[in-house]
């Protein structure tokens, strides 16, 4: 039986190519990760045990603010790592308890076989999410376009691994939900993305802009459903962590910008936070000289108010005169990263659909013959918005430890340079999408 490598072939190396990853991160599935966290406070719920610490950080700064520390003792070997001790188990989990309580089926498992299952889990949410991207944007069964769509993405999907975190899994909830067209159905999948982690809330607005209020009605009304699952297991304890992450979580952050503006961060606020609030990021400021100047919180918040607002309002203004779906959800991605609160390395892999509609727009159409040189070059150049985007995304994957180091990469992760190339690629969406 003779194999057509042309029909085949496409789908074969993105099937080895997934198969490669699949066995790349499940080999570390061992290892501590984010899950270690989420396991852990789902073992706590099921015991009754708080789940949340993030008081230790206030403890921390009130040691620096109160003169018991001096900035420069951070450079001293024994308080930098019993300060980085500390951090490190700050908050270790920040979502809503209702997460912890789903977990509950495999938490009562060994760590090793839960964080092999949850892996396996969220692998198969990459896959799915994949597949929606192609048939979102016209690229059904175009496996060839897929798999450069997943290795543009490398750095953030290989990341999201190592983590063992629970961003495929949400990126599959929103998909869905803007691809089903029960209302119901689309509310009910939304709000446990919603619920999980609060940043997918940006894409209600994509239903507001579909003209499908009722989906907005029904996530409202299943998130308040997901919020008080838990209490059928144990009602008062679910009613006291909820407060305690709306008090320790969602309020502080909402008071202040600097929570958990770590190096790592790459959102808005934690960027302003690095660069203009002191102990942000007890372990690193100083190290990069900062912050750069000394401003309060409110002012930072201004600051952030008055460059989301800059940001937000082209996209806003383009919607109301006339944008392809695409344009919406890829806006609707790059703002779940760039205002969220804390979007880590992993929190990128959001740009899997917004890489997809730019490289769509240089892509052969279906039928058409892939390897001719002139095609290719006529719309490198009709579309140079997107050959800037996707030229970023290589530019990203390079910049990596691999490449440039530990300390070059620790410097331009500081200085929240994935922040930068976010906007920069935002920008290009624009003039990929003109205005008909």
């Amino acid at each position: 039986m003779r194999i057509d490598l042309k029909k085949s072939g496409p789908v074969l190396a993105f099937f080895l190519f997934l198969a490669f990853l699949y066995a790349n991160g499940f080999s570390r599935t061992d290892q501590s990760s984010d899950f270690s966290d989420y396991y852990e406070a789902s073992r706590n719920f099921k015991q009754g045990k708080d789940l949340y610490s993030l008081d230790a950080l206030s403890e921390v700064v009130q040691e620096f603010e109160s003169g018991k520390l001096n900035i420069n003792q951070i450079f001293d070997p024994e308080v930098f790592f019993r300060i980085k001790a500390k951090v490190e188990n700050v908050g270790s989990y920040i979502y809503p308890p209702t997460f912890a309580f789903l977990l509950i089926p495999i938490s009562g498992l060994p760590f090793e076989v839960a964080s092999k299952i949850f892996f396996t889990i969220n692998f198969i949410a990459l896959i799915l999410s994949l597949l929606l991207i192609g048939k979102l944007l016209g690229r059904e069964k175009s496996f060839l376009f897929l798999s450069a769509v997943l290795l543009l993405s490398l750095r953030f999907v290989e990341n999201h691994q190592n983590n063992n975190q629970v961003g495929f899994l949400l990126l599959l909830l929103i998909l869905v939900s803007v691809s089903v067209q029960k209302d119901w159905l689309s509310g009910l999948v939304l709000s446990l993305a919603i619920v999980i982690k609060i940043t997918p809330a940006a894409f209600l607005f994509y239903f507001l802009y579909k003209k499908r209020p009722m989906v907005i009605v029904y996530t409202v009304i299943f998130a308040l459903g997901w919020i008080a699952l838990p209490a059928l297991y144990n009602p008062e304890f679910t009613w006291k962590m909820n407060q305690t992450w709306y008090d320790l979580v969602l309020d502080k952050y909402l008071k202040s910008p600097a929570l958990r503006a770590w190096k790592n961060n790459q959102s808005l606020n934690s960027t302003l936070s690095k660069y203009f609030l002191s102990y942000s990021d007890l372990l690193n400021q100083g190290r990069f000289g900062m912050p750069f100047a000394a401003l309060t919180i409110n002012q930072v918040k201004v600051i952030s108010g008055l460059l989301s607002l800059g940001i937000a309002g082209p996209y806003l203004y383009k919607v109301y005169k006339g944008a392809s779906e695409g344009f919406v959800l890829s806006g609707l991605f790059f703002f779940s990263i760039i205002f969220s609160g804390i979007s880590w390395i992993h929190a990128f892999v959001f740009l899997l659909f917004p890489t997809a509609f730019a490289l769509s727009k240089l892509w052969p159409e279906q039928g058409e013959q892939f390897l001719i040189w002139e095609k290719w070059k006529a719309k490198l150049v009709e579309y140079r918005s997107a050959t800037i985007f996707i030229s970023i995304s290589i530019m990203v994957l390079l910049l990596n430890r691999s490449f440039i180091g530990n300390v070059a990469e620790e410097a331009i992760l500081m200085f929240s340079f994935l922040l930068y190339t976010s906007l920069i690629q935002y920008a290009c969406i624009f003039y990929s999408d003109p205005i008909d």
